[in-house]
């Protein structure tokens, strides 16, 4: 509730421009923000006019960008109301300042409520060893911290604070209870070196621990590099099974990490965020053909170069299958790069031979059109046609 002395208050900003409806607005918007900071002991109702351009409006302090005083304004008890102006564009904002610093006040007695919710959640998670759920309280209590600090300075410009508006918690024993938690967890994974020939892991486990002993519940991230492949929380037995079907088969990294599913900052403090290392190798299955590639000697060797990435190899020997291969390449676009002139193609590859029928289409971009063949060629998927000769590989 607020003070006598302000009932009733209503501040008011008029604003014009030469421009636009919208930079008026904006206008008297920050010029009710300006008043808030500046003016606000006085006790009658508060009448501005400001002219100006492109919306213009030098703010004391910072409370316009700690309003996010724009068009789109949400203040609570501000209206916006379009002036008829005889050149431009006029327009006068009024707040009613009970209404606003009773909003205020709203919105920080409900982060103090969340703010103690989540930290007797977190508390009653760390006794039952709910340890990813303490964290994910914990960290979203703190994320609210910030918030109430900026309510509070806010109030501090129109409303005498006490004691009642302090946000009282005890987060940083919380969290250092739970770290102490934490850094007894231990996981443990496979440890042997898979060997795939195809892009999908056997079943693999993992088991969690803590100095209780088997912990179930916890959550669990698999990645390979930035990419998440999985996320699981172990069973009762403190294991949590992972079947993989697509890790990275071609070029690496051969290895994926097991990481606790915990706020970044908790894990790094914890010690956790380093996690176990599974790893694993590729054994790819040689294919050989004899390849007729009657084109000029940089275009076979692009391709001969993308087969290998395949573990498709060129041989002379006669008992390895034929393949002949062909280009085509249609002309679409002339590009302007840099002050160069480049030239886009639809370029197609077909390969035959006995059992083998392989087409496939890309976008190229060159110089020329074997520039561009060439760019297109390096860059091709020819996993289909792998496919196609596998009956051929060993």
């Amino acid at each position: 509730m607020a003070l006598p002395a302000f009932a009733g208050r209503v501040i008011t900003y008029t604003a014009s421009s030469a421009v636009s409806q919208e930079d008026a607005n904006n206008a008297a918007m920050a010029g009710i923000a300006k008043q808030i900071v500046s003016q606000v002991d006085s006790k009658q109702t508060m009448v501005k006019k400001e002219s100006g351009k492109n919306g213009q409006s030098k703010l004391d302090e910072t409370f316009f960008s700690s309003n996010s005083v724009k068009s789109n304004i949400k203040l609570k008890g501000v209206t916006l109301e379009t002036l008829k102006a005889e050149k431009g564009f006029m327009a006068k904002a009024s707040l009613d300042i009970d209404e606003f610093t009773a909003d205020i006040q709203f919105r920080m007695n409900r982060i103090k409520a969340d703010v103690q919710k989540l930290e007797a959640g977190a508390r009653d998670a760390i006794k039952k060893r709910l340890y990813g759920q303490a964290a994910n309280n914990l960290q979203s209590a703190q994320d609210m911290l910030p918030e109430h600090e900026r309510l509070l300075w806010q109030l501090s410009k129109i409303y005498p604070l006490n004691d009642s508006h302090r946000l009282v918690h005890n987060l940083p024993e919380v969290e250092t209870i739970l770290l102490g938690k934490l850094s007894g967890i231990k996981l443990r994974g496979p440890a042997e070196t898979f060997v795939l020939t195809k892009s999908e892991m056997p079943e693999w486990s993992v088991t969690v621990s803590d100095e209780q002993g088997l912990l179930p519940g916890f959550p669990l991230t698999v990645r390979q590099g930035r990419q998440v492949l999985s996320e699981k929380r172990t069973g009762e037995n403190g294991n949590a099974t992972f079947l993989l079907r697509k890790v990275n088969f071609e070029s690496g990294p051969y290895s994926l990490t097991v990481l606790p599913n915990l706020p970044a900052g908790i894990m790094k403090a914890s010690g956790l965020d380093q996690g176990i290392e599974i790893t694993y190798k590729v054994k790819l299955e040689r294919c050989e053909v004899q390849m007729e590639c009657n084109q000029i000697a940089n275009l076979c060797s692009a391709l001969e170069s993308s087969l290998n990435k395949k573990s498709i190899f060129t041989t002379s020997a006669k008992t390895a299958p034929k393949l002949s291969v062909s280009f085509s390449a249609l002309e679409r676009n002339t590009l302007d790069v840099g002050g160069s002139t480049l030239k886009s193609y639809d370029i197609a590859v077909d390969a035959k031979g006995e059992k083998v029928s392989f087409h496939n289409e890309i976008k190229g971009v060159g110089k020329n059109e074997l520039d561009a063949t060439i760019k297109a060629v390096q860059k091709m998927d020819f996993s289909s046609l792998q496919k196609q000769l596998k009956t051929y590989c060993k």
